[in-house]
Order: C-alpha cells, then sequence, then structure tokens
C-alpha cells in the first residue's frame, strides 16, 4: 500500500502486522462450519485488498477476523466445532505469506559475495 501523507507508512506496517497476528490466531480456532464459511469470505476479501493495494479494505477484513471468536458454550443439537479445512488453511497461508515482511539478510549472509 502506497503511504499517502495521511496515511504514513508506519501505519501500514502496523496494519499489515496486525493483520499476520489475525490471521494466524484465527486459523488455529476451533469454529461451526458457517463461521469457518464466513471466515474463508473474508480471507478472500483480505487477498483482494492486498492485490488492490486498498488498505482500507484490508483494515476493514482485519477487524472483520478480529470479531471471529471461539464458541464456548456447544448444544447437543448445534453443529460440530471444527479446526479450519485444508481449503481454508491454505488460503490463509497464501495471506500470511503476502503479509510478512521481506525478511532482511542476516548478518552472515553476503549474498554470494565473498569476504
Amino acid at each position: 500500500m502506497v503511504p499517502t501523507p495521511d496515511q504514513p507508512a508506519h501505519d501500514d506496517d502496523d496494519l499489515r502486522a496486525s493483520a499476520l497476528a489475525t490471521v494466524q490466531y484465527v486459523v488455529k480456532l476451533k469454529l461451526p462450519p458457517a463461521r469457518w464459511d464466513r471466515v474463508a469470505e473474508i480471507i478472500e476479501a483480505a487477498l483482494a485488498a492486498l492485490a488492490d493495494d486498498d488498505g482500507e479494505r484490508l483494515r476493514q477484513a482485519t477487524g472483520e477476523l478480529m470479531l471471529i471468536t471461539p464458541v464456548r458454550i456447544v448444544k447437543g443439537d448445534d453443529k460440530p466445532i471444527n479446526s479450519a479445512d485444508q481449503k481454508i488453511f491454505e488460503r490463509a497461508n497464501v495471506l500470511i505469506g503476502k503479509l510478512q515482511p521481506m525478511r532482511p539478510p542476516s548478518s552472515g549472509e553476503s549474498g554470494g559475495k565473498g569476504r
């Protein structure tokens, strides 16, 4: 996302860090199938926001993911609570990969140049 005078680059970094932490948390939850369907929609919205370089839509998707919470009480006639299915997990990993900052070379990496 391109920083603007009213939205400096550090805000973009904070948003990406928040989105990253949120999606990493959510994919570890156990939720009813209907909630996983909603998570899948939000992950796709976040991926689209990143592709369009739209910080506001990414902020909105992150906020929606933050509202996803585990179910505390399950009645006997409720649907089972499950982990994320493989497709959701894979799409979440794509999102995580796009949100993670580029890893800077460590001090031991010389970029192919000799000492």
